[in-house]
């Protein structure tokens, strides 16, 4: 059996393993929902990317592959930025005990500074990820050369139904899961590797 190394012979194996060829324009959508679950369970070191942006006046738009906060601080400052809720965000701002930015917020696309800087700043994100989805113009990315099964049980799991074929579908969502929880455990412990683990507590501000 030929191996998966690229989009298209994913998309030939997911037609094999369906014992299917008349699904050339249906097979793209069930690969586009795999990536739609993975972006929503997996967070792996893998999707850590780090970036930077300037703020206008209090807000930082979110980069568009953006799916979940690391960590946030200022360029050059010493200190993260603590994560607020925005009601409490407001309760920062109204009392003005701060006048350096100490906290963010997020809201609809974008961080909220807070309190507001006297001039734009200069952010560095550190944040997970959205998969590089697949395409015929990005016939690869990270998760299809480290865990192709992942792709192809998860589209198989998704075709199921949309074939009426129900009584598979159990079968391909348990592989589909154990896989997942599999890179995901395997991703948790090399980020913890070599050295003890810290204790960080929680604080609103």
């Amino acid at each position: 059996m030929a191996t998966i190394t690229n989009y298209a012979s994913l998309q030939s194996q997911i037609a094999a393993y369906l014992n299917r060829q008349d699904l050339t324009d249906q097979i793209p959508v069930f690969i586009q929902f795999v990536e739609a679950d993975v972006n929503t369970q997996l967070r792996a070191r893998e999707q850590i990317v780090r970036s930077e942006a300037t703020s206008s006046a209090e807000f930082v738009t979110l980069p568009s592959d953006w799916l979940e906060a690391v960590s946030f601080r200022i360029v050059g400052g010493r200190s993260p930025l603590r994560f607020v809720t925005l009601d409490q965000a407001n309760v920062i701002k109204d009392n003005r005990e701060y006048t350096d930015v100490s906290f963010y917020s997020l809201m609809d696309g974008a961080i909220e500074l807070v309190p507001a800087p006297a001039v734009d700043v200069e952010i560095e994100m550190v944040y997970y990820a959205s998969i590089p989805t697949l395409s015929t113009s990005n016939t690869t990315n990270w998760l299809l050369t480290k865990a192709p099964d992942i792709y192809l049980y998860g589209a198989l799991v998704h075709a199921s139904p949309f074939l009426m074929d129900d009584q598979r579908t159990a079968l391909f969502a348990s592989l589909f899961t154990s896989r997942l929880s599999a890179l995901q455990d395997a991703s948790t412990r090399g980020q913890h590797s070599g050295g003890p683990l810290l204790v960080r507590t929680r604080s609103h501000y």
